[in-house]
């Protein structure tokens, strides 16, 4: 929350890339397809582990503290939360994706670089931080230069993790990363019947602090890392609601953990801990169980949540076979060398093997043959092929001149200035 300084990733082009050598401390990269491999490898989980110099404190004004004196985690842990709920998802190729408690949407930045989901919810409480970052939802230039191979939907809605929109039920997955602890102790019931209850996705991705975690972090008694946090389980809690969800709802689910403790520390579990809940039923009718003390659906309208932007990504068109596209490469490509070629060289014509067309990845990526590419080329206005098939020729036609003003060719015409006689008197100096 930046109202109370909470830092976060703003931007998918943040630096989240490191260097190949692990002793070079640069800040991270700026390319929303990040490679997140590394923050979902355990082994480097824990940056150190030292002694305790003096409390953290967790108050409004600072951030949520996941280290200290102790320990901290390189790549940050928000980061390792993500490369956790990518892995799940490049896994399971989910097409329908819903995240509860979005936030600043930065999660959705990871999201919508899979070419497998089709449409991502994305949902929050707060409509005046969605207000603020919805345009991070927008599609980029290069996503209309190179557009997606598959359709792709972005929804930003406003509402209530404890309230049923029909419009999200049999989702492939619903994630909700750190949200629950955020929601008063007495409502979860609410939460867990609406996600499990109602929602009733295909798959579910679920994070929460694991206070067991927080004798690292030289907390007093009672104190939790974040200062909206109504609540954090330790690790027996958070099994015993997994195994409340599983009894009730008909799912199985694999425990998660992300951030490793210290050696010595395995009992304490990791700093956060997480389920992959996996539905086991099929679908059924919605009759959601709610307490008249917890605050659920306040009516039967099946769509409470407010849609603030929802935009269509840019889509290959379906008319552009892998042959055209191909070609187009093989049109663009011979140009661009004859071109090179004529302005070394004067070369009119340029005989370019497919051999040497083959090593540009924008072609080898197509996988086809020499004599595929022959073959194509052979079809085209603008290319030749050699009697042997090896070659590609393309006439050189260099661009033209741009044209010239009237102004430009006035300037021309006049006559350079005689600066040896200038200011010679008053009157020419004037």
């Amino acid at each position: 929350d930046p109202k109370v300084g909470v830092k976060r990733a703003a931007d998918p082009k943040v630096d989240m890339k490191r260097a190949a050598d692990p002793k070079v401390g640069v800040k991270r990269a700026a390319d929303p397809k990040v490679d997140m491999k590394r923050a979902a490898d355990p082994k480097v989980g824990v940056k150190r582990v030292t002694e305790p110099e003096e409390s953290t404190k967790c108050v409004a004004s600072q951030p949520e503290v996941e280290s200290s004196d102790r320990i901290s985690f390189d790549p940050p842990l928000y980061l390792q939360r993500y490369a956790k709920a990518i892995e799940i998802c490049r896994k399971y190729e989910f097409k329908r994706v819903a995240d509860l408690g979005s936030a600043e949407l930065t999660f959705v930045q990871y999201l919508k670089n899979l070419d497998f989901v089709h449409q991502i919810f994305a949902v929050d409480l707060d409509r005046e931080l969605l207000e603020r970052h919805k345009h991070r939802c927008k599609p980029l230039l290069v996503e209309h230069i190179n557009p997606r191979p598959e359709p792709l939907n972005i929804t930003v809605m406003n509402g209530s993790a404890l309230e049923f929109d029909a419009r999200l039920q049999d989702l492939d997955c619903i994630t909700a990363i750190e949200l629950i602890e955020h929601i008063p102790a007495e409502h979860t019931a609410a939460f867990t019947e609406t996600v499990f209850g109602g929602l009733q996705p295909r798959h579910a991705v679920i994070t929460t602090p694991n206070s067991d975690f927080n004798v690292l972090f030289d907390f007093r008694p009672g104190e939790m890392r974040h200062w909206d946090h109504r609540f954090e389980w330790t690790q027996v809690e958070f099994i015993s609601w997994c195994e409340g969800v599983r009894e009730r709802y008909g799912y199985e689910y694999e425990l998660i953990g992300i951030g490793d403790p210290p050696e010595g520390s395995e009992d304490l579990g990791s700093c956060s801990q997480g389920a992959l809940f996996i539905r086991t039923i099929s679908i059924h009718s919605v009759e959601l169980d709610f307490s008249s003390d917890i605050p659920g659906p306040s009516s039967r309208d099946e769509h409470p949540y407010e849609v603030m932007y929802n935009v269509d990504y840019p889509v290959r068109s379906p008319s552009l076979t892998p042959d055209a596209e191909l070609l187009n490469e093989l049109v663009y490509i011979s140009r661009s060398i004859g071109l090179k070629e004529y302005e070394d060289e004067g070369a009119d014509v340029s005989c370019i093997p497919i051999s040497q067309l083959q090593e540009y990845s924008t072609i080898a990526q197509f996988r086809a043959t020499d004599a595929h590419i022959a073959h194509l080329a052979e079809g085209s206005n603008d290319l030749t092929v050699s009697q042997d098939k090896l070659n590609i020729s393309v006439i050189n036609i260099p661009p033209s001149p741009e044209p010239r003003t009237e102004d430009e060719e006035e300037e021309e015409e006049e006559e350079p200035f005689n600066w040896q006689n200038y200011g010679q008197n008053e009157e020419e100096l004037w």
